[in-house]
């Protein structure tokens, strides 16, 4: 072997003992996605509590205990892989706390037929409502909790909720939870600067609900809901940002922003069978840079709403909608794809709509613009 090939060896050992050992150094007390499987003595095992990931165990007494050990100050308790079932909420009352799983274990545990058959198998760090109301339930003017990498579930008959926000909470941080077979997946009210980032919650009636509050992220998501129930609702919301998320069927409504103000919708990718994939009540809020596909569902493209409801509902004054491709699969004659009768001063843009059979692809009142989206013959102006 001659010296040039000896070099290289030791420069590829070099370059992947360096890889190797930045790796190790950057998940070192880091919460993003690569580095969860492990945890430092510093954090708080909730098996050393007695809960037991059995699947069958009522774990819900130890995990809280846990939590009632941790300073004034805050601390981490850690939820290792198992089926941690709960009978009772997990309760946060302190700040600065963080929940942490090793693994959100993504697997399907769709459509199952009772509570042994959707416990394992299968890895991740789970909790199971079994008889909770909530799994986690935090309480009034809680700040700064953190919960991250865990799947939350339900029975198939469960009206629970799998992370509940009860009040005024403040600076709280969700990121790769899996929400299924629960009623609501995340239910967060009066809360302030709270972010949802990187969660799947899908396969139940309802992904997120936000009631009041203020600085809401919701962003790179991937939520599905069933017709009985909305994907995402928001109301009473001041200044959400809607960012980035892929929004599945089988939702009545994809998004609703009821009374919301400020807020911005980009780049967010809407599939749904029904029309009002976005309905919108509220004043300044902007929707950018979004797709919206209606498809498929034919005999009830109508679910609830009349043929000139539109897939874009718009309710409010000072509303922009800029750069936005629509995708209508009608099944129907003359429907309408963006409803805008009432409130003053709202803007449609360079909107792309790729069916134009219907003479009233837009139904707007005469205070609304809309250019460089269709003809003009496409847009029917009601007084």
């Amino acid at each position: 072997m001659n010296s040039l090939n000896i070099d290289m060896m030791k420069l590829k050992r070099y370059l992947i003992s360096t890889f190797c050992l930045c790796l190790f150094t950057a998940c070192d007390g880091d919460d993003n996605l690569l580095c969860y499987g492990t945890h430092t003595e510093i954090e708080g095992d909730v098996t050393t509590f007695g809960a037991i990931g059995d699947g069958k165990t009522d774990c819900s007494k130890a995990i809280n205990s846990a939590i009632a050990s941790l300073p004034s100050e805050g601390g981490v308790v850690v939820i290792p892989e198992g089926d941690f079932v709960l009978d009772a909420p997990i309760v946060i009352n302190k700040h600065n706390v963080t929940i942490k799983g090793l693994n959100p274990g993504m697997r399907s545990n769709i459509d199952v037929n009772g509570i042994n058959d959707l416990l394992g198998p299968g890895g991740g760090s789970k909790l199971v409502a079994r008889n909770a109301e909530a799994a986690i339930k935090v309480e009034t003017d809680v700040k700064g909790l953190k919960i991250m990498n865990l799947m939350v579930s339900g029975g198939t008959e469960a009206k629970n909720i799998g992370i509940h926000f009860t009040g005024t909470s403040d600076n709280g941080i969700l990121s790769n939870i899996i929400g299924i077979n629960l009623h609501t997946g995340i239910k967060i009210e009066q809360a302030k600067n709270m972010q949802i980032v990187n969660c799947w919650v899908c396969e139940l009636p309802n992904s997120i609900e936000l009631i009041g509050g203020e600085n809401m992220i919701i962003k790179n998501c991937q939520l599905g809901a069933q017709p009985t129930g909305i994907t995402c609702k928001a109301q009473g919301v001041n200044k959400l940002s809607f960012l980035n998320n892929q929004v599945y069927p089988d939702g009545r409504e994809n998004l609703v922003l009821d009374d919301c103000n400020n807020s911005v919708i980009e780049g967010n990718n809407f599939k749904s069978y029904y029309n009002g994939i976005l309905v919108l009540s509220g004043d300044n809020n902007r929707v950018n840079k979004n797709i919206f596909w209606l498809t498929g569902a034919v005999q009830n493209q109508m679910l609830d709403h009349g043929d000139d409801f539109g897939i874009i509902n718009v309710k409010g004054n000072n509303n922009t909608f800029v750069s936005n491709s629509l995708s209508c699969e009608w099944a129907y004659a003359d429907a309408v794809a963006v409803n805008a009768t009432q409130g003053t001063g709202n803007v449609f843009k360079n909107c792309f709509i790729d069916n134009l059979e219907s003479y009233r692809v837009f139904l707007v009142n005469a205070e609304t613009e809309v250019s460089n989206c269709v003809s003009s013959d496409k847009v029917s102006i009601i007084e």
